[in-house]
């Protein structure tokens, strides 16, 4: 059947190679169509609070830009002039300093503004962040501090996406470098490299131009879907040409590649099927990012396969003679003296393999782990994390949190105000709820007042605002107020302020300039503050606390807000930074187990159909799970804490691919054990025979990984390379020290769970049983 379909590919080679030249021009065109998500909250679980909270946020409130800006090296008296000058900027709408002709000065500590000649800026924009106001404001901000040393803190012309690209065009070539530096060091002649890298130039670019099919992607994926890809599947490419330069020993070269293509085909897609087995763990997490990369390079390993069947056999027969004019020395050294010192030490190497594996075991479940990417300790920092690190080291942490609650009445809100307000490390609590008016700041926004109360924090004639309250009375259909006397009517200052200018606009009030331009600009702040505040439905508070971004203080503190919310409101959510860490550290475990647990069994299977023995899928998951137990407890061994996402995904990619490594050793094994009954000899030629393959294989992987970890500014990037490239290393380690000791050692117990060493048997027996019924009949 392969040689058929085999056959079948190579006198059609010509037809296939248009076609994947056609799908990849449609390729670059569809690429520009994939969406990029640059937050991961965004791919939090549905159910949560903090995504639903999110949600709501994102339908109901306008949240307008704003930015820290820290100058060094500078007395005081300029600094409050610089702070003047940046309020002048058009676009901002304030700046917070400490400034004593404010008149809430009195209630501020000079310290969080101003101390060891450093000032600290808080400024709020007239508009959110995307708009060309805003962003023409930051520009004009930067220019204004320029002059001094000075870092700005801000989302408004934060562009991650715009880093990450540009590094990841760098580490890119680096990879590239990289195979091919390696591929010189293992090949048999040089055009395999042009081949090689064609031939996944188009299924990267096939993978990347339907990556529309999914709506969008993580800024993750984007990232490190390339590198994985070229990494992951090499190995086709490298089996199907060794197994053409093997056959063209004895077949001319069409006749020959047909030969190859057969037998490469099930190798290959048995080899893929333990890496696709990484990717579907992967996509059961709860954690939707483990779905958008998983499916992503599911897809990407499909069209590896698909390049290296269907398009790399028309590039090997279109540059057959190069192949043969480039054939070179090889320079991959003989190992068969390696294997026979492991068997050597194999009384020492299984011993400490039990007390590492165990160790292992152990310290991994011992290792801290963190949710914030804004916590992940990386050698390479973005200008975002060293002027939010700089800003905290000279004025403290400032946490920002939001509490959700539906719309209702502002009493119920003023007292959850309060109450939350006296949580250890709340430095700030914003609700319309308890915005102060009037000179001594005796009342809030939403207080509700008697004429002689208003025009005393207004500064009007009390005649002038009793007749407004009868006129809003009279608008409101309230005839009540007229049958008592006026000077108990109590309104709510937000409702009168939004009446008076209602009259305004339509004409209908006749009064002076200075108090018309005074109610315009209060009611402007008020719209400003309600639509960041206040919906049709729902009421929005901000929080300011001392608290880092996670761990179990800032926890429970999260719990304390929760529990005082819902003690006032059916509905409430806490929504920040902090609580999407929260949320994500409550999946951890269950998506943690989830996909040890399926990567686990769905390689077990696989490896149970493809050697047709009970006991090789033990010891080879043994073998690779005893890595990553291994990867996975050297940040506890190092005093750091591992970024939860890291764990995850190359948990279940250091399974999926490393674990092809030990399948390309044991299938030698068991190939050779056949030919030679000496197993030390067969343990010698077997790792001799793989060395190249894993070479290959391993040290692109490896080293892919350790270029994105010490090259990319993104904290989550370089976290996900460092980890994936040294559990490459250990894996590569131990299926070339461990696994060929756990061969030798166990293969009488091979021998008696092969299936096909019982069928012979039962073959046999039924033969032996059939020969003597004859014998008796005779």
């Amino acid at each position: 059947m392969f040689e058929k379909i085999a056959s079948f590919i190579v006198n059609k080679r010509k037809a296939f190679l248009v076609f994947f030249i056609l799908a990849a021009v449609f390729g670059v065109f569809s690429s520009s169509w994939v969406k990029v998500s640059d937050k991961l909250s965004d791919y939090l679980p549905e159910s949560s609070e903090t995504k639903q909270g999110l949600d709501i946020m994102d339908e109901s409130f306008t949240t307008f830009g704003t930015a820290k800006v820290m100058i060094y090296n500078v007395d005081y008296d300029r600094a409050l002039e610089v702070s003047k000058e940046i309020e002048d900027i058009k676009g901002v709408s304030r700046v917070d300093f400490y400034d004593k002709s404010d008149k809430d000065y009195e209630n501020k500590d000079i310290e969080d503004y101003y101390k060891n000649f450093s000032a600290l800026y808080t400024i709020s924009f007239d508009d959110v962040e995307s708009s060309k106001l805003v962003q023409d404001a930051i520009v004009k901000v930067r220019d204004l501090v320029s002059p001094y040393d000075n870092v700005v803190y801000t989302t408004i012309d934060k562009d991650d996406a715009k880093d990450l690209n540009k590094d990841m065009k760098v580490i890119f070539v680096l990879v590239i470098i990289i195979i091919i530096a390696v591929l010189l060091f293992t090949s048999q002649t040089y055009m395999e490299i042009l081949i090689f890298m064609l031939t996944f130039g188009i299924a990267i670019v096939l993978n990347i131009g339907t990556n529309f099919i999914f709506g969008r992607i993580s800024f993750v994926t984007k990232a490190v879907g390339v590198v994985l890809q070229l990494a992951l599947a090499i190995d086709y490419a490298i089996i199907l040409f060794h197994r053409f330069m093997e056959e063209r020993r004895y077949y001319k070269p069409k006749h020959a590649l047909i030969k190859a293509l057969a037998k490469a085909i099930p190798e290959i897609s048995s080899s893929s099927l333990t890496t696709m087995a990484g990717m579907v763990a992967l996509m059961t997490m709860q954690f939707q990012i483990g779905m958008d990369l998983g499916r992503v390079l599911l897809k990407s390993i499909i069209f590896s396969m698909l390049a290296v069947f269907a398009f790399m056999p028309a590039l090997i027969m279109m540059f057959e003679k190069q192949i043969e004019k480039s054939m070179h020395k090889n320079f991959v050294p003989n190992i068969e003296v390696f294997g026979s010192g492991i068997l050597k030490l194999k009384r020492i190497i299984l011993p400490l393999f039990i007390v590492i594996t165990v160790g292992g075991v152990i310290l991994s479940s011992k290792t801290g782990y963190i949710f914030d990417v804004n916590s992940i300790e990386s050698d390479k920092k973005t200008e975002y994390l060293e002027a939010k690190e700089k800003i905290e080291e000279q004025f403290g942490r400032s946490n920002i949190m939001a509490i959700v609650i539906p719309k209702e009445d502002y009493l119920r809100e003023a007292a959850l105000l309060k109450e939350v307000s006296n949580i250890q490390g709340v430095k700030s609590v914003t609700g319309l709820a308890n915005i102060e008016v009037g000179n001594n700041g005796e009342y809030v926004l939403t207080d509700s007042l008697n004429p002689r109360e208003l025009a005393e924090v207004a500064d009007v004639d009390v005649d002038l605002v009793k007749a407004a309250y009868r006129f809003y009375a009279l608008k409101n259909e309230q005839y009540g107020a007229f049958m008592k006397s006026i000077d108990s009517y109590r309104i709510p200052i937000i409702n009168m302020v939004d009446f008076l200018y209602d009259q305004i606009e339509e004409g209908g009030l006749d009064i002076d300039e200075d108090t018309i331009s005074d109610i315009v600009d209060i009611h402007k702040s008020i719209t400003d503050a309600r639509k960041q505040l206040e919906s049709e439905k729902y009421s929005r508070i901000l929080l300011i606390w001392d608290k880092p971004l996670e761990g179990e203080d800032t926890f429970t503190n999260i719990d304390n807000v929760q529990e005082i919310a819902k003690k006032y409101y059916d509905e409430a959510y806490v929504v920040g930074d902090s609580s999407s860490d929260y949320d994500i550290s409550k999946s951890f475990g269950g998506d943690n187990l989830r996909i040890s647990i399926v990567t686990a069994l769905l390689v077990g299977v696989i490896l149970l159909f493809t050697f047709q023995n009970a006991a090789l899928p033990f010891i080879l998951v043994l073998t690779i799970q005893g890595s990553i137990w291994i990867n996975f407890s050297l940040p506890y061994l190092t005093g750091e804490n591992m970024f939860f996402l890291s764990y995850l995904i190359v948990s279940s990619i250091q399974m999926g691919a490393t674990i092809d490594y030990a399948i390309v050793i044991t299938s030698r094994y068991l190939a050779l054990r056949e030919e030679i009954s000496d197993r030390k000899k067969v343990i010698s030629r077997t790792l001799n025979e793989a060395f190249p393959t894993i070479v290959t294989s391993g040290s692109i992987m490896a080293a892919s990984g350790f270029v994105i970890g010490n090259i990319t500014s993104n904290p989550t990037i370089a976290s996900l390379g460092k980890t994936l490239g040294k559990g490459v290393v250990i894996s590569m380690i131990m299926v070339m020290v461990v696994l060929p000791v756990l061969l030798y050692t166990f293969d009488f117990i091979i021998d008696k769970t092969s299936f096909s060493r019982k069928i012979n048997e039962e073959e046999n027996k039924r033969e032996d049983e059939e020969e003597n019924i004859i014998i008796t009949e005779s």
